[in-house]
């Protein structure tokens, strides 16, 4: 489709009016007649001094960006301006390459800078605005695709938007051009018209997505339609194309760790842990060996171009590091695949090495725009670089070829002809074999080899500002990770770590009983926590509570949680932002995974983790977190974060200790699976001997068990097998 016909078509979200007969009137503001005045502020950056990898990426931007506060909006109706807002995901690098087109025109920035008050906002911290995204496409029949090009007045209610099409970034400039002509006139036409239409139009979005809200069905048998979900998502993959259909080009983290929680889970049907555990396996058998895992500097990347997993997209970022490190270590658990161990505690490791701050907490990390290129290889590359012994067991290792190894279908341009991306076919215990030495003596050799390609590649790539900024998801994230490789290794040093982690994090991101995103204050529509950060909390310190059997992290979860019931609550649904925090006035709520996992998701986990312990949350937010939606059955990797959720919740594996457990028992409880076990002290009604532990599994007879073996059989018979 041509660029201009796109544009046209995107448009459709533009106020539609006839202003032959309108003339243009002052704006009445409290009952004068006003003339525009310019605020001093718009003359220059606004975003400079806030914290964040986003703002301070285009902290020096010759476009005069303002932040997202009621302070902007009153700019905007003083000034007799519409903002033009630019919403940005910053775990998406294509922002940087959108915004680096406006700025290079300097008659756009000048457009900009002289007609609307731009206003750029992160869609991660301000999440309810980055959900908005989804919606506002859905309307103009156009896919989702970050940054979004929003046109709004000062009273928060949308004109025109269009999102950038990643695959059209060199027409940018002539999309905003378009767009900007047509909207500019809109205004200086009839602007009192296009405030009054746009008012009336956000009322019917509004009383749209309050319909929405509270049409959805729940289901009245959520055991049973959360198995019938199980069947459904474990069918989707198909061993024969190696494809997995639904899941779209993001590494399957919710989906493969459902799977793999779901093979070992005792209470369900052998037949369902069966097919779960099939799959689980053969997506790691596609997974693993993949480019997706760079095996120079064992981080993975979070999505793929194509539809094989031969070309990654080149971007990382710290959350999603996190997450596939938690969810390699639930398909170790489940299948004692070596591999997925080794590549989970590779990811921890990348982590650390590129996101850890000088405050001892963790920044989102952004990604810098680089061509695919300068990821790849050639085999003249490698044979230029290693000795020729070693350039022979890499080159095989790799699957490189002469003439490239991306498929046909993944590469059909053959854009990137005698490029090879790198993925490890094997283990390098198996390649050590295959060159007849122990592994004792190869590794020097092994790690020498990709010392020298790592750092060849980085001079090819140049130089990536690190992001500094401390960032309460990827901290909190990065918790649950340490606290996931704890429970999988036994390693203490991995409990320690999440320790001090969540201690700094509590410490930095708590303002008494709220949670704010960023390190340093920020006006409330900007750094306030949203409902997401606060359930990402209530996850970290139940599974630091889990692996330490300490109260305090069960009692700040509860804290949390009341917290949060007290700002997110509304009738019939679970607002995403605090109202002091709202600008936009649009019942804005988390119900899908749509670039993370959902609100609802970790809401309802939560809730189901806290009740077990008899710390059950508000009635009023716990009704709101425990329905399971019919729609769930028909889209189930869009909602495996809720169906993980039901799934402990309605098929409960409960651990009761004693007191005086002997260390190695109580060790053996700490390193069961954090999210579907629940685990918690003894009280003197349950009348449990001392040095014993009782065991609820699935709906079966309670066990009492003393020893770890007795512990994992009973709670695990599926891997004890």
């Amino acid at each position: 489709m041509l660029l201009q016909t796109w544009i046209a078509q995107a448009l459709c979200g533009l106020v539609l009016f006839s202003a032959s007969c309108r003339k243009e009137k002052p704006m009445e503001i409290g009952g004068n007649i006003s003339l525009p005045v310019v605020a001093p502020d718009l003359q220059s950056q606004g975003i400079s001094s806030l914290p964040g990898a986003l703002y301070q990426n285009q902290a020096s931007s010759p476009i005069h960006w303002q932040p997202w506060t009621r302070a902007t909006m009153t700019m905007a109706r003083e000034s007799r301006r519409l903002l033009f807002c630019v919403i940005v995901m910053p775990q998406q690098p294509g922002f940087q390459t959108a915004l680096d087109s406006l700025t290079r025109d300097s008659s756009c920035v000048s457009e900009i800078n002289d007609h609307y008050i731009p206003v750029l906002v992160d869609g991660d911290a301000t999440r309810e605005m980055g959900l908005l995204t989804a919606d506002l496409c859905a309307e103009i029949k156009q896919p989702l695709s970050p940054p979004l090009f929003l046109w709004m007045t000062h009273e928060g209610n949308p004109v025109a938007w269009i999102p950038v099409n990643q695959s059209e970034t060199d027409g940018v400039v002539a999309m905003f051009n378009q767009s900007h002509t047509m909207v500019s006139q809109m205004w200086s036409d009839s602007w009192d018209y296009v405030l009054k239409n746009s008012a009336m139009d956000n009322a019917n979005r509004r009383k749209r997505f309050e319909a929405r809200k509270i049409s959805r069905v729940t289901s009245n048998q959520p055991a049973t339609d959360v198995v019938r979900s199980l069947r459904q998502l474990s069918s989707l993959y198909d061993a024969y194309s190696r494809t997995f259909d639904e899941t779209g080009g993001l590494f399957p983290c919710s989906s493969l760790g459902l799977l793999a929680t779901s093979s070992v889970h005792p209470g369900l049907p052998a037949d369902v842990r069966s097919h779960c555990l099939k799959t689980t396996r053969e997506l790691l058998k596609d997974l693993l060996p993949s480019p997706m895992f760079d095996p120079l500097d064992g981080g993975v990347f979070q999505s793929r171009k194509g539809t094989t997993w031969d070309l990654p997209s080149f971007t990382r970022d710290c959350p999603a590091q996190a997450r596939v490190a938690e969810t390699l270590f639930e398909a170790y658990r489940a299948t004692r695949e070596p591999r997925a161990l080794d590549a989970a505690l590779g990811v921890i490791a990348f982590a650390e090495k590129n996101y850890l701050t000088p405050e001892g907490l963790f920044s989102m990390g952004i990604s810098v725009p680089t061509p695919a290129e300068k990821w790849m290889w050639s085999v003249e590359d490698i044979e230029k670089l290693l000795p020729p012994a070693d350039a022979t067991w890499w080159i095989k290792a790799t699957g490189m070829k002469g003439l490239g190894n991306l498929p046909s279908d993944v590469d059909p341009r053959r854009e990137f002809f005698r490029c090879n991306t790198l993925g490890l076919d094997k283990p390098m215990a198996e390649i050590a074999a295959d060159e007849g030495v122990s592994i004792e003596v190869f590794k020097p050799r092994f790690d020498a080899a990709k010392t020298k390609l790592l750092a060849t590649r980085e001079a090819r790539i140049g130089k990536i500002p690190l992001d500094v900024n401390p960032h309460a998801g990827a901290s909190l994230r990065m918790v649950s990770a340490y606290a996931a490789a704890f429970a999988t290794t036994g390693d203490a040093s991995y409990r320690e770590k999440a320790i001090t982690l969540i201690k700094k994090s509590r410490e930095t991101f708590s303002v008494g009983a709220r949670i704010r995103m960023f390190s340093k204050d920020t006006p409330e529509s900007i750094g306030a926590g949203r409902a997401f950060i606060y359930a990402l909390a209530m996850q970290a310190s139940l599974d630091v509570a889990a692996i330490t059997s300490d109260e305090q992290w069960l009692v700040w979860a509860e804290d949390l949680a009341t917290s949060a019931t007290e700002l997110f609550t509304a009738k019939d649904f679970l607002k995403e932002c605090p109202d002091d925090a709202k600008i936009i006035d649009l019942p804005v709520t988390d119900l899908v995974m749509l670039f993370d996992d959902s609100t609802a998701g970790l809401v309802s986990m939560a809730e189901c983790r806290l009740a077990e312990i008899g710390r059950p949350l508000v009635q009023s937010f716990s009704a709101l977190a425990t329905p399971m939606p019919t729609y769930i059955l028909e889209k189930p990797v869009l909602h495996t974060d809720l169906l993980l959720a039901t799934l402990a919740r309605h098929y409960k594996m409960v651990v009761i200790m004693g007191e005086g457990l002997s260390p190695a028992l109580k060790l053996a409880v700490e390193q069961l699976p954090l999210r579907v076990i629940q685990r918690r002290s003894a009280s003197p009604q349950d009348q449990i001997p001392a040095g014993t532990v009782k065991v609820l599994s699935g709906g079966g007879t309670p066990q009492m068990v003393t020893t770890p073996e007795a512990l994992r059989t009973a709670l695990l018979p599926a891997q004890a097998n």
